[in-house]
């Protein structure tokens, strides 16, 4: 599902290691050359197998203390890294069509912004303890804004949020609550503030129905036996 960037660090996905072509890679004890299991294929992008499960070993380790203490949770998180890896290269298929990318200097504008929240050292301090290197997170952050420049660009000019959706959401969230918004917020505020949350979910529905559609166009291929065998917890 997608969801707008919060400004802390999150756990680096490393794509230039995971969105691969299709090659041989030599042994590292033969001259044989081996193919590296494909788990899933979007048009010419895939991710192997070894990929997938680096990424839910990495999730994992921040949920759970043991793997094999909560099988459902287990089983939850394959399947929300199996969804999110086939929802970001498909975002990914749809750049390259509009010929979207990130510039260094936007890179470098938004790791700026995000930096300046925190007081000094503390940006650092926090990816430390999340175990994740600087350079990963950078790359993380040029997948997100390329990720968001893609959504935006599709979505953002299908958009519209009348007055009467504004006063509908007004009366549902703040004047039934009991809340006095026009006594302790400034109306302006409170009305921008609303506006952008009908927005955001305007978004998020037409998002849902937009990758649905990516999806049926693309070549999108998940290797079922191998599915099977990790669920299987083999």
């Amino acid at each position: 599902m997608y969801r707008s960037f919060k400004p802390v660090p999150i756990h680096a996905v490393v794509w230039a290691a995971i969105f691969v072509w299709a090659g041989l890679i030599a042994c590292s004890n033969s001259n044989e050359p081996v193919v590296p299991e494909v788990f899933i294929t979007v048009n010419e992008s895939l991710v192997t197998v070894d990929a997938y499960l680096r990424e839910v070993d990495e999730v994992s380790a921040d949920i759970l203390t043991n793997k094999d203490s909560d099988k459902k949770v287990m089983a939850d998180i394959r399947l929300r890294v199996l969804n999110q890896l086939t929802e970001r290269m498909i975002v990914f298929e749809r750049a390259k069509e509009l010929g979207i990318g990130v510039t260094d200097q936007e890179l470098d504008a938004r790791v700026a912004s995000i930096k300046a929240d925190y007081p000094k050292g503390e940006f650092e301090q926090v990816l430390l303890e999340q175990a994740v290197s600087y350079a990963e997170w950078k790359k993380d952050m040029r997948t997100h804004l390329l990720m968001q420049k893609v959504i935006d660009q599709e979505l953002e000019p299908k958009i519209r949020v009348t007055s009467e959706e504004i006063s509908a959401y007004y009366e549902q969230h703040y004047a039934t609550s009991g809340t006095q918004a026009d006594q302790t917020a400034d109306s302006q505020y409170l009305e921008t503030t609303i506006l952008q949350r009908v927005r955001n979910e305007k978004k998020e529905a037409l998002y849902r129905e937009w990758l649905e559609n990516l999806k049926r166009r693309y070549k999108v291929h998940v290797n079922q036996a191998v599915w099977e065998t990790i669920m299987a917890g083999q």
